[in-house]
Parts: structure tokens; sequence; C-alpha cells
């Protein structure tokens, strides 16, 4: 099998592209997905591609690291340090404080 492309989504994305499918057509691994992402993500597609959107305006984040902060929400430095740990970027206070405020604007 070849891979033709690859993008990154978020959860608010995979959810929608699943509820747009047939149930009754989903394998089991896509009905268990489709059923978390129901319970733990609520966030529109439309806030949370505004959000990604943001998130890759602050600087040296791509959209792999942009839906992983979409997805996790952090809520303290630590958290967004987290989320960087592997990563060859290392972000500022100031970059970090940014990610921080954007999320917080999106948050219900």
């Amino acid at each position: 099998m070849r891979k033709l492309s690859e993008c990154y989504v978020d959860a608010a994305k995979a959810r929608s592209s699943l509820e747009k499918r047939d149930v009754d057509k989903l394998t089991y691994e896509q009905k268990i997905c489709l059923d978390f992402l129901k319970k733990h993500f609520r966030m529109p597609v439309e806030k949370s591609t505004e959000l990604m959107k943001e998130l890759q305006n602050i600087g040296r984040i791509d959209s792999r690291q942009a839906s992983m902060i979409a997805n996790l929400m952090p809520k303290t430095k630590e958290d967004v340090k987290l989320i960087f740990s592997k990563e060859r970027t290392i972000l500022s206070d100031e970059e970090i404080n940014k990610i921080l405020e954007t999320v917080n604007k999106y948050e219900k």
C-alpha cells in the first residue's frame, strides 16, 4: 500500500468526518473511535479550525503540533512543554504564553 498524502486533523474534524458516514458501514474500530470522540471532544469544527490557524500563526508550530494542542487544550506552561518535549522545537516563554492565551480564548 502506498501513502498518497498525509494531513493532520484535530479531534473535532475526525468526529465530524465519522458522523457524516453511515453508522452501519463503520468498522468496529471506527465506532469505538466515534463514541470516544463524542464523549470527550465537544468543540465545534469551526472553532477548532480557527484555533489551529491561530496556533500556526504564532510562529514555529506546524499542523501536527497545532492539532495536538487543539486536542489536548493545555492549561499550564508545563502542559505545553510536555507536548513539545520530544520535538526539536524549543519554545520561548513568550511563545508558550501566546499558546496558552490562544487556547484560553477557545475554552468553553
